[in-house]
Protein backbone atom coordinates (compact mmCIF):
# COMPACT_ATOMS: atom_id res chain seq x y z
CA UNK A 1 0.00 0.00 0.00
CA UNK A 2 2.85 2.41 0.59
CA UNK A 3 4.94 1.42 -2.28
CA UNK A 4 1.25 2.02 -4.19
CA UNK A 5 0.67 5.85 -2.67
CA UNK A 6 4.40 6.61 -3.36
CA UNK A 7 4.32 5.52 -7.44
CA UNK A 8 0.97 8.22 -7.61
CA UNK A 9 3.13 10.78 -5.68
CA UNK A 10 5.60 10.17 -8.58
CA UNK A 11 3.15 10.37 -10.81
CA UNK A 12 1.62 13.54 -9.93
CA UNK A 13 4.35 14.65 -9.97
CA UNK A 14 6.23 14.03 -13.15
CA UNK A 15 3.04 14.70 -15.19
CA UNK A 16 3.04 18.22 -17.10
CA UNK A 17 0.99 20.96 -15.76
CA UNK A 18 -2.46 21.04 -17.94
CA UNK A 19 -2.51 24.86 -19.30
CA UNK A 20 -5.75 26.59 -19.36
CA UNK A 21 -7.72 27.14 -22.60
CA UNK A 22 -9.22 30.89 -22.77
CA UNK A 23 -12.25 31.45 -24.09
CA UNK A 24 -12.32 35.41 -25.24
CA UNK A 25 -14.91 35.84 -22.27
CA UNK A 26 -12.23 34.22 -19.80
CA UNK A 27 -9.32 36.92 -20.57
CA UNK A 28 -9.10 39.06 -17.67
CA UNK A 29 -9.93 43.17 -18.59
CA UNK A 30 -7.39 44.58 -16.64
CA UNK A 31 -8.30 48.02 -17.70
CA UNK A 32 -11.61 47.85 -15.87
CA UNK A 33 -10.15 47.43 -12.75
CA UNK A 34 -7.01 50.15 -13.16
CA UNK A 35 -7.12 52.70 -15.14
CA UNK A 36 -2.92 52.49 -15.14
CA UNK A 37 -3.22 49.18 -16.25
CA UNK A 38 -3.32 47.55 -20.36
CA UNK A 39 -1.54 44.27 -20.35
CA UNK A 40 -3.17 41.27 -19.04
CA UNK A 41 -1.10 38.27 -18.38
CA UNK A 42 -2.93 35.47 -16.14
CA UNK A 43 -0.41 33.02 -16.56
CA UNK A 44 2.46 35.25 -15.78
CA UNK A 45 4.34 34.47 -19.27
CA UNK A 46 5.44 37.87 -18.82
CA UNK A 47 8.08 39.25 -15.80
CA UNK A 48 6.22 41.91 -13.60
CA UNK A 49 9.29 44.29 -14.34
CA UNK A 50 8.06 43.56 -18.81
CA UNK A 51 4.11 44.58 -17.52
CA UNK A 52 5.31 47.33 -15.81
CA UNK A 53 7.29 48.80 -18.65
CA UNK A 54 4.37 48.08 -20.79
CA UNK A 55 1.63 49.54 -18.79
CA UNK A 56 3.83 52.56 -18.76
CA UNK A 57 4.43 52.83 -22.86
CA UNK A 58 0.49 52.30 -23.35
CA UNK A 59 -0.82 54.23 -20.94
CA UNK A 60 1.77 57.08 -22.21
CA UNK A 61 0.74 56.74 -26.35
CA UNK A 62 -3.04 56.93 -24.53
CA UNK A 63 -2.46 60.17 -22.13
CA UNK A 64 -1.23 61.88 -25.32
CA UNK A 65 -4.39 60.93 -27.19
CA UNK A 66 -2.15 59.13 -29.97
CA UNK A 67 -3.80 55.59 -29.39
CA UNK A 68 -5.23 53.27 -26.72
CA UNK A 69 -2.82 49.85 -26.90
CA UNK A 70 -3.92 46.54 -24.97
CA UNK A 71 -1.71 43.81 -24.34
CA UNK A 72 -2.54 39.81 -23.84
CA UNK A 73 0.05 37.08 -23.29
CA UNK A 74 -2.13 33.52 -22.39
CA UNK A 75 -0.34 30.53 -22.76
CA UNK A 76 -3.37 29.01 -24.69
CA UNK A 77 -6.35 29.36 -26.24
CA UNK A 78 -9.83 27.90 -27.35
CA UNK A 79 -8.68 28.46 -30.95
CA UNK A 80 -6.30 27.77 -33.47
CA UNK A 81 -7.49 31.10 -35.10
CA UNK A 82 -4.79 33.62 -33.61
CA UNK A 83 -6.01 36.53 -35.69
CA UNK A 84 -9.68 35.74 -35.22
CA UNK A 85 -9.43 35.55 -31.29
CA UNK A 86 -7.45 39.22 -31.30
CA UNK A 87 -9.54 40.57 -33.26
CA UNK A 88 -13.06 39.63 -31.00
CA UNK A 89 -11.38 39.87 -28.07
CA UNK A 90 -10.14 43.39 -28.56
CA UNK A 91 -13.51 44.84 -30.15
CA UNK A 92 -15.10 43.17 -27.65
CA UNK A 93 -13.70 45.14 -25.12
CA UNK A 94 -13.75 48.47 -27.21
CA UNK A 95 -10.03 49.16 -27.30
CA UNK A 96 -10.11 52.15 -29.04
CA UNK A 97 -11.18 55.54 -29.44
CA UNK A 98 -14.11 56.80 -31.25
CA UNK A 99 -11.15 57.76 -34.03
CA UNK A 100 -10.72 54.14 -33.80
CA UNK A 101 -7.29 54.32 -32.74
CA UNK A 102 -6.93 50.76 -31.31
CA UNK A 103 -4.57 48.33 -31.27
CA UNK A 104 -4.14 45.06 -29.38
CA UNK A 105 -1.33 43.10 -29.37
CA UNK A 106 -1.61 39.11 -28.14
CA UNK A 107 1.14 36.45 -27.75
CA UNK A 108 -0.15 32.95 -27.39
CA UNK A 109 2.81 30.70 -26.32
CA UNK A 110 1.61 27.02 -27.12
CA UNK A 111 0.61 28.51 -30.58
CA UNK A 112 4.04 30.33 -31.17
CA UNK A 113 2.19 33.31 -32.84
CA UNK A 114 2.45 36.60 -31.86
CA UNK A 115 -0.43 38.98 -33.67
CA UNK A 116 -1.52 42.56 -33.94
CA UNK A 117 -4.72 43.83 -34.70
CA UNK A 118 -4.87 47.63 -35.71
CA UNK A 119 -7.95 49.83 -35.90
CA UNK A 120 -8.98 51.91 -38.87
CA UNK A 121 -7.45 55.59 -37.13
CA UNK A 122 -3.56 53.63 -36.75
CA UNK A 123 -3.81 52.00 -39.93
CA UNK A 124 -2.17 54.77 -42.00
CA UNK A 125 0.50 55.47 -39.43
CA UNK A 126 0.85 51.56 -38.71
CA UNK A 127 0.18 49.34 -41.83
CA UNK A 128 0.48 45.73 -42.00
CA UNK A 129 4.13 45.38 -43.42
CA UNK A 130 5.36 48.03 -40.49
CA UNK A 131 3.26 45.32 -37.57
CA UNK A 132 5.08 42.33 -39.24
CA UNK A 133 8.66 44.05 -39.65
CA UNK A 134 8.59 45.13 -36.01
CA UNK A 135 7.54 41.24 -35.10
CA UNK A 136 10.14 40.49 -37.33
CA UNK A 137 13.13 42.66 -36.22
CA UNK A 138 12.57 43.33 -32.86
CA UNK A 139 10.32 40.40 -30.74
CA UNK A 140 10.66 36.76 -32.84
CA UNK A 141 14.82 36.65 -31.62
CA UNK A 142 13.65 37.08 -28.17
CA UNK A 143 11.12 34.55 -28.96
CA UNK A 144 12.42 32.03 -29.87
CA UNK A 145 15.17 32.43 -26.56
CA UNK A 146 12.04 32.27 -24.75
CA UNK A 147 12.46 35.50 -23.34
CA UNK A 148 9.11 36.69 -24.07
CA UNK A 149 9.36 39.58 -21.53
CA UNK A 150 12.05 41.26 -23.14
CA UNK A 151 10.79 40.79 -26.41
CA UNK A 152 7.05 42.06 -25.71
CA UNK A 153 8.82 45.10 -24.09
CA UNK A 154 11.12 45.98 -27.31
CA UNK A 155 7.46 44.96 -29.64
CA UNK A 156 5.34 47.78 -27.66
CA UNK A 157 8.13 50.57 -27.78
CA UNK A 158 8.99 49.88 -31.42
CA UNK A 159 5.22 51.17 -31.47
CA UNK A 160 5.49 53.66 -29.99
CA UNK A 161 8.58 54.72 -31.75
CA UNK A 162 6.81 54.85 -34.93
CA UNK A 163 3.42 56.80 -33.73
CA UNK A 164 5.56 59.08 -31.98
CA UNK A 165 5.91 62.32 -34.25
CA UNK A 166 2.96 61.18 -36.55
CA UNK A 167 0.21 62.30 -38.04
CA UNK A 168 -1.31 60.84 -34.71
CA UNK A 169 0.60 62.65 -32.57
CA UNK A 170 -1.23 65.79 -32.30
CA UNK A 171 -0.69 66.94 -28.98
CA UNK A 172 -4.01 65.73 -28.12
CA UNK A 173 -4.91 64.37 -24.18
CA UNK A 174 -6.03 61.28 -22.94
CA UNK A 175 -9.71 60.82 -22.02
CA UNK A 176 -9.35 60.41 -18.48
CA UNK A 177 -7.71 63.72 -18.43
CA UNK A 178 -10.61 65.03 -20.05
CA UNK A 179 -12.99 63.94 -17.69
CA UNK A 180 -10.81 64.96 -14.98
CA UNK A 181 -10.61 68.10 -16.42
CA UNK A 182 -14.77 67.99 -16.91
CA UNK A 183 -15.23 67.15 -13.18
CA UNK A 184 -12.89 70.38 -12.17
CA UNK A 185 -14.72 72.66 -14.56
CA UNK A 186 -18.18 71.23 -12.95
CA UNK A 187 -16.89 71.70 -9.19
CA UNK A 188 -16.13 75.30 -9.92
CA UNK A 189 -19.18 75.96 -11.94
CA UNK A 190 -21.62 73.96 -8.63
CA UNK A 191 -19.51 76.29 -5.97
CA UNK A 192 -20.29 79.67 -8.71
CA UNK A 193 -23.68 78.70 -8.80
CA UNK A 194 -24.15 78.18 -4.77
CA UNK A 195 -22.40 81.61 -3.89
CA UNK A 196 -23.99 83.16 -6.57
CA UNK A 197 -27.36 81.61 -4.74
CA UNK A 198 -26.57 82.48 -1.93
CA UNK A 199 -25.94 86.15 -2.48
CA UNK A 200 -29.14 86.31 -3.86
CA UNK A 201 -30.60 84.71 -1.03
CA UNK A 202 -28.71 87.59 1.41
CA UNK A 203 -29.83 90.16 -0.72
CA UNK A 204 -33.08 89.43 -0.63
CA UNK A 205 -33.84 88.99 3.13
CA UNK A 206 -32.00 92.19 3.21
CA UNK A 207 -34.61 94.19 1.40
CA UNK A 208 -37.42 92.49 3.26
CA UNK A 209 -35.94 93.29 6.49
CA UNK A 210 -35.23 97.15 5.69
CA UNK A 211 -38.96 97.72 3.80
CA UNK A 212 -41.82 98.78 5.77
CA UNK A 213 -45.17 97.22 5.79
CA UNK A 214 -46.73 100.88 5.75
CA UNK A 215 -45.04 102.98 2.63
CA UNK A 216 -43.28 99.60 1.46
CA UNK A 217 -40.07 101.91 1.14
CA UNK A 218 -36.43 100.15 2.12
CA UNK A 219 -36.62 102.86 4.89
CA UNK A 220 -36.65 100.63 8.19
CA UNK A 221 -33.70 101.45 10.36
CA UNK A 222 -32.93 99.13 13.55
CA UNK A 223 -33.87 101.70 16.77
CA UNK A 224 -33.33 99.45 19.57
CA UNK A 225 -32.74 96.00 20.84
CA UNK A 226 -34.15 93.86 24.51
CA UNK A 227 -33.31 90.36 25.66
CA UNK A 228 -36.48 88.73 25.91
CA UNK A 229 -35.15 84.80 27.27
CA UNK A 230 -32.56 82.51 27.40
CA UNK A 231 -32.89 79.10 28.10
CA UNK A 232 -30.65 76.36 27.38
CA UNK A 233 -28.21 78.27 25.00
CA UNK A 234 -30.71 79.89 22.61
CA UNK A 235 -31.38 83.44 23.48
CA UNK A 236 -34.59 85.51 22.23
CA UNK A 237 -34.50 89.48 21.22
CA UNK A 238 -37.02 92.06 20.08
CA UNK A 239 -35.14 94.49 18.00
CA UNK A 240 -37.58 97.55 17.37
CA UNK A 241 -37.53 99.33 13.96
CA UNK A 242 -38.67 102.81 12.63
CA UNK A 243 -39.57 103.70 8.83
CA UNK A 244 -37.35 106.82 8.04
CA UNK A 245 -40.50 107.98 5.82
CA UNK A 246 -43.52 107.26 7.25
CA UNK A 247 -42.41 106.50 11.42
CA UNK A 248 -44.06 103.31 11.45
CA UNK A 249 -42.54 101.16 14.55
CA UNK A 250 -41.99 97.64 13.40
CA UNK A 251 -41.15 95.05 16.77
CA UNK A 252 -39.10 91.74 15.35
CA UNK A 253 -38.32 88.91 17.47
CA UNK A 254 -35.72 86.88 16.75
CA UNK A 255 -33.18 84.05 18.33
CA UNK A 256 -29.68 83.27 18.22
CA UNK A 257 -28.29 79.92 19.16
CA UNK A 258 -24.84 79.50 21.49
CA UNK A 259 -22.77 77.30 18.90
CA UNK A 260 -20.35 76.22 21.98
CA UNK A 261 -23.42 74.80 23.47
CA UNK A 262 -25.37 73.47 20.55
CA UNK A 263 -22.80 72.00 18.93
CA UNK A 264 -21.16 70.46 22.06
CA UNK A 265 -19.73 66.56 22.35
CA UNK A 266 -20.65 66.64 18.26
CA UNK A 267 -17.15 68.03 16.70
CA UNK A 268 -16.90 69.82 13.79
CA UNK A 269 -19.18 69.58 10.47
CA UNK A 270 -17.33 68.29 7.22
CA UNK A 271 -18.33 68.55 3.93
CA UNK A 272 -18.50 65.41 1.91
CA UNK A 273 -16.23 65.48 -1.57
CA UNK A 274 -17.96 65.82 -5.12
CA UNK A 275 -17.22 63.88 -7.71
CA UNK A 276 -14.48 61.80 -8.91
CA UNK A 277 -10.56 62.93 -7.30
CA UNK A 278 -12.31 65.13 -5.09
CA UNK A 279 -12.07 63.38 -1.45
CA UNK A 280 -15.18 61.72 -2.44
CA UNK A 281 -13.35 57.91 -2.52
CA UNK A 282 -12.37 58.03 -6.29
CA UNK A 283 -11.58 54.48 -7.94
CA UNK A 284 -8.63 53.85 -10.28
CA UNK A 285 -11.32 51.82 -12.50
CA UNK A 286 -10.95 52.57 -15.94
CA UNK A 287 -12.08 51.38 -19.17
CA UNK A 288 -11.57 51.52 -23.30
CA UNK A 289 -12.96 54.31 -25.52
CA UNK A 290 -15.54 51.90 -27.33
CA UNK A 291 -13.58 51.73 -30.53
CA UNK A 292 -13.68 48.84 -33.31
CA UNK A 293 -10.99 47.11 -35.21
CA UNK A 294 -10.64 46.70 -39.07
CA UNK A 295 -8.75 43.68 -40.80
CA UNK A 296 -5.45 45.51 -40.34
CA UNK A 297 -2.18 44.17 -38.17
CA UNK A 298 -0.38 41.09 -38.53
CA UNK A 299 0.80 37.90 -37.38
CA UNK A 300 4.14 36.00 -36.99
CA UNK A 301 5.66 32.35 -35.80
CA UNK A 302 8.36 31.61 -34.33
Amino acid sequence: MKRLFIILLLLVAISPIQSREYSIKDVPNVQLENRYRFTSNPDGILEDWAVAQIDSICYDLRHRGIAQTAVVALREIDTDDVFEFAYELFSSWGVGSKSNSGIGVILVEEAREIRFVTGYGVEGVLPDAICKRIQNQYMLPYFRNGDYSRGMVAGVQAIRAVLNGSELDAGGNDDYVDEDEEALVAMVVFFIIVIIASMIIVILADRKSRTCPTCKQLSLQKDSTRLLSRNFGASTYEDTFICTKCGTIVKRKRQDYNSSHNNRGGGPIIMGGMGRGFGGGSSFGGGWGGGSFGGGGAGSRW
